[in-house]
């Protein structure tokens, strides 16, 4: 049987390598954005998913559709971003500033 050894943890642990979610960018370069999907899905041609732009803590909504082409995205307060996900549609026909763009 091996008898364990107690070693001393230190209070902070420091890391081994710079972290990009957690280190500023060197010299005041900006970030590159880090996006996150959170949910996504996909129903008769229609693709709708949530991102969360972790860099500039900003959420969307985007939705694009296979059989006309169209796509537009949606900004979404975060108490907001399910009920915009689940209907997007009449989410975006309540907003002024659905950005609306064409697939190509």
């Amino acid at each position: 049987m091996t008898t364990p050894i107690v070693t001393e943890i230190p209070l902070q642990l420091e890391p081994a390598t710079a972290d990009s979610f957690l280190d500023p960018a060197p010299d005041g370069a900006a970030l590159d954005p880090v996006i996150r999907e959170l949910d996504h899905r996909r129903s008769d041609g229609i693709d709708v998913r949530l991102l969360w732009n972790q860099t500039d803590d900003q959420i969307v909504v985007t939705v694009s559709d296979a059989k006309t082409r169209d796509a537009f995205v949606i900004p979404v307060e975060p108490k907001r971003a399910l009920t915009a996900f689940h209907h997007p549609y009449s989410y975006a026909a309540s907003r002024a500033d659905a950005h609306h763009t064409l697939a190509v």
